[in-house]
C-alpha cells in the first residue's frame, strides 16, 4: 500500500475529493451492511469499513479539506453532517419537498448528490450546491426529476472546527432542470455553474466568485429535440469535462448532448446531440481524464462516445453488457450499472444498482474501445454499497491565458 504525496505544482492542496463515503449506517448487527469509505490518498485506493450513524445508500455527498486527509462535512440528501457524525448547526432539512416527505426516513434517491467548492476569496467558508427531486405528473412522464437548485454556505471556523451552516437553501432556480456541472473560471478566481432547462435546449450559466453567485447569461443552442411531443426529457446527469472545455448532459430516453465551453467568457457553443436508443432509469455519465471520451451507462450497458466524432458520423461503442451477476443471488440485489465518477487516480468507478461489495472500474479510460480496460466487479469493497458514488468538480484544473 503506497501513500501518495503530491509535489508543488502537481495538485497539492486541492484534494477535496480524495475520500468517498458509501453504504449503510451502523444500526444493523450485520457487518456487511455497515458504512464504508474509500481513501484515494493511497495507491491502490484503500477501502475500509466506516461505522457511522448516517445511511448513505443512493446519495452520498462528501467534502474533505485541501490535504484530502480530513473530512469536513457530508450529506445523505436530507441533512448536512459534521465530521463528528452529528447534524451540523443549521444543517437540518435540506432539499425539502415532495420526495423528502414521501421517502422519509429512507434514503434520498438522487443521481446528483451535489457539488461543494471553497467559497472564492473567503477563508474557511464553503459552498454546497444541491438540488431536490420532485414528481412531474404529466403523462408520459413519471417518477422523479431534478427541480430546484440550492446553495448553502458552510463556515468551517464555527463551533471549534465542526462548522455551521450560516445560510441554507438559497434558491438558484426553481425550475425543473437536467442537473448541473461546475468548472473553474479561466483565472481560477471563481467558478462557472451551468445547467440545462428541462424539456428544452436553453442553458443557464452562473458565475461564482468572492461577491457571491450571479446569473451570467442564457444560451439557446442546438436543435430542440423536445419540440417533438414524442421526445420526453428524462434527465440523467450533467457535468463538465476535466479540462473545462465541454459540458455534457444525458437524457436516458433520447441521448447525450455535448457542448463546447469557453472558460474565459463563460459561454457555451457548438452543441452536438448524439442519439441513443436505450430507455432506462439508471444512467451514469463520466469523462475520461483527457476529456476526449464520454462514458455513458444504462443499468445493462456501458457505452463509449468519442467527442472528436461529429454526430453525423459517430457510432456508439459498446464496451460491455452487464454479466447478469447478482451478488446475493436475489433480483433486488443486482450488480448492474448505476452511477459513475472519475476518481483522483484517473480511473472511472461505477456503482452497482443493488447491494454489492464491489464497484465496476474503467482502468484506462483515456484509451478507445476495449483498450479502456473495463472490469465488472473490479474494485472490492469491505461492506455493501447501493448505487452511491459522490460527485466532484475538477479542483485541480489549471488557469489558462485569455489573451
Amino acid at each position: 500500500m503506497l501513500l501518495i504525496c503530491f509535489l508543488p505544482g502537481e495538485g497539492a492542496g486541492q484534494k477535496h475529493d480524495h475520500i468517498w463515503f458509501y453504504g449503510w449506517n451502523n444500526s444493523t448487527d450485520q457487518p456487511d451492511f455497515h458504512g464504508g469509505r474509500i481513501d484515494f490518498n493511497y495507491a491502490p485506493p484503500l477501502a475500509t469499513p466506516d461505522l457511522r450513524n448516517v445511511n448513505m445508500e443512493l446519495y452520498g455527498h462528501i467534502m474533505s479539506d485541501s490535504t484530502g486527509e480530513n473530512v469536513l462535512y457530508y450529506s445523505q440528501g436530507r441533512h448536512i453532517f459534521h465530521m463528528g457524525g452529528q447534524v451540523m448547526e443549521g444543517g437540518n432539512n435540506i432539499n425539502p419537498g415532495y420526495w423528502w416527505d414521501i421517502s422519509h426516513p429512507g434514503p434520498y434517491i438522487s443521481s446528483m448528490s451535489g457539488l461543494s467548492i471553497r467559497y472564492p476569496g473567503r477563508e474557511n467558508e464553503y459552498l454546497y450546491f444541491h438540488q431536490r427531486y420532485d414528481s412531474l405528473r404529466t403523462p408520459p412522464v413519471c417518477c422523479l426529476f431534478p427541480r430546484d437548485i440550492y446553495y448553502s454556505v458552510i463556515d468551517m471556523s464555527a463551533n471549534e472546527g465542526l462548522g455551521a451552516v450560516t445560510s441554507k437553501g438559497t434558491v438558484l432556480t426553481d425550475a425543473y432542470n437536467a442537473g448541473f456541472g461546475m468548472t473553474k473560471t479561466a483565472d481560477n478566481a471563481g467558478w462557472w455553474l451551468v445547467f440545462g432547462q428541462h424539456q428544452s435546449n436553453i442553458y443557464h450559466t452562473y458565475r461564482v466568485d468572492s461577491s457571491g453567485v450571479h446569473l451570467h447569461r442564457f444560451d439557446t443552442l442546438g436543435i430542440n429535440i423536445y419540440e417533438n411531443p414524442e421526445k420526453v426529457d428524462q434527465p440523467g446527469y450533467s457535468l463538465f469535462s476535466p479540462d473545462g472545455t465541454m459540458f455534457a448532459r444525458s437524457d436516458f430516453w433520447n441521448g447525450i448532448t455535448v457542448l463546447s465551453f469557453d472558460r474565459c467568457e463563460g459561454r457555451l457553443y457548438n452543441a452536438r446531440f448524439y442519439p441513443t436508443e436505450f430507455r432506462n432509469t439508471f444512467t451514469g455519465l463520466a469523462f475520461s481524464p483527457n476529456s476526449r471520451f464520454v462514458y455513458y451507462n444504462t443499468s445493462g450497458q456501458l457505452i463509449q462516445l468519442d467527442t472528436r466524432e461529429e454526430p453525423e458520423a459517430y457510432a456508439l461503442d459498446t464496451i460491455a453488457n452487464w454479466d447478469r451477476y447478482h451478488e446475493l443471488d436475489m433480483l433486488p440485489f443486482s450488480d448492474g450499472f448505476a452511477f459513475s465518477e472519475l476518481a483522483p487516480d484517473g480511473k472511472i468507478y461505477i456503482s452497482a444498482i443493488g447491494s454489492s461489495r464491489h464497484l465496476h472500474v474503467i482502468e484506462r479510460p483515456n484509451l478507445p474501445g476495449q483498450a479502456c480496460g473495463f472490469r465488472q466487479h473490479g474494485f472490492p469493497l469491505p461492506t455493501s454499497n447501493v448505487a452511491t458514488v459522490p460527485h466532484f468538480p475538477n479542483y485541480r484544473l489549471e488557469p489558462i491565458d485569455c489573451e
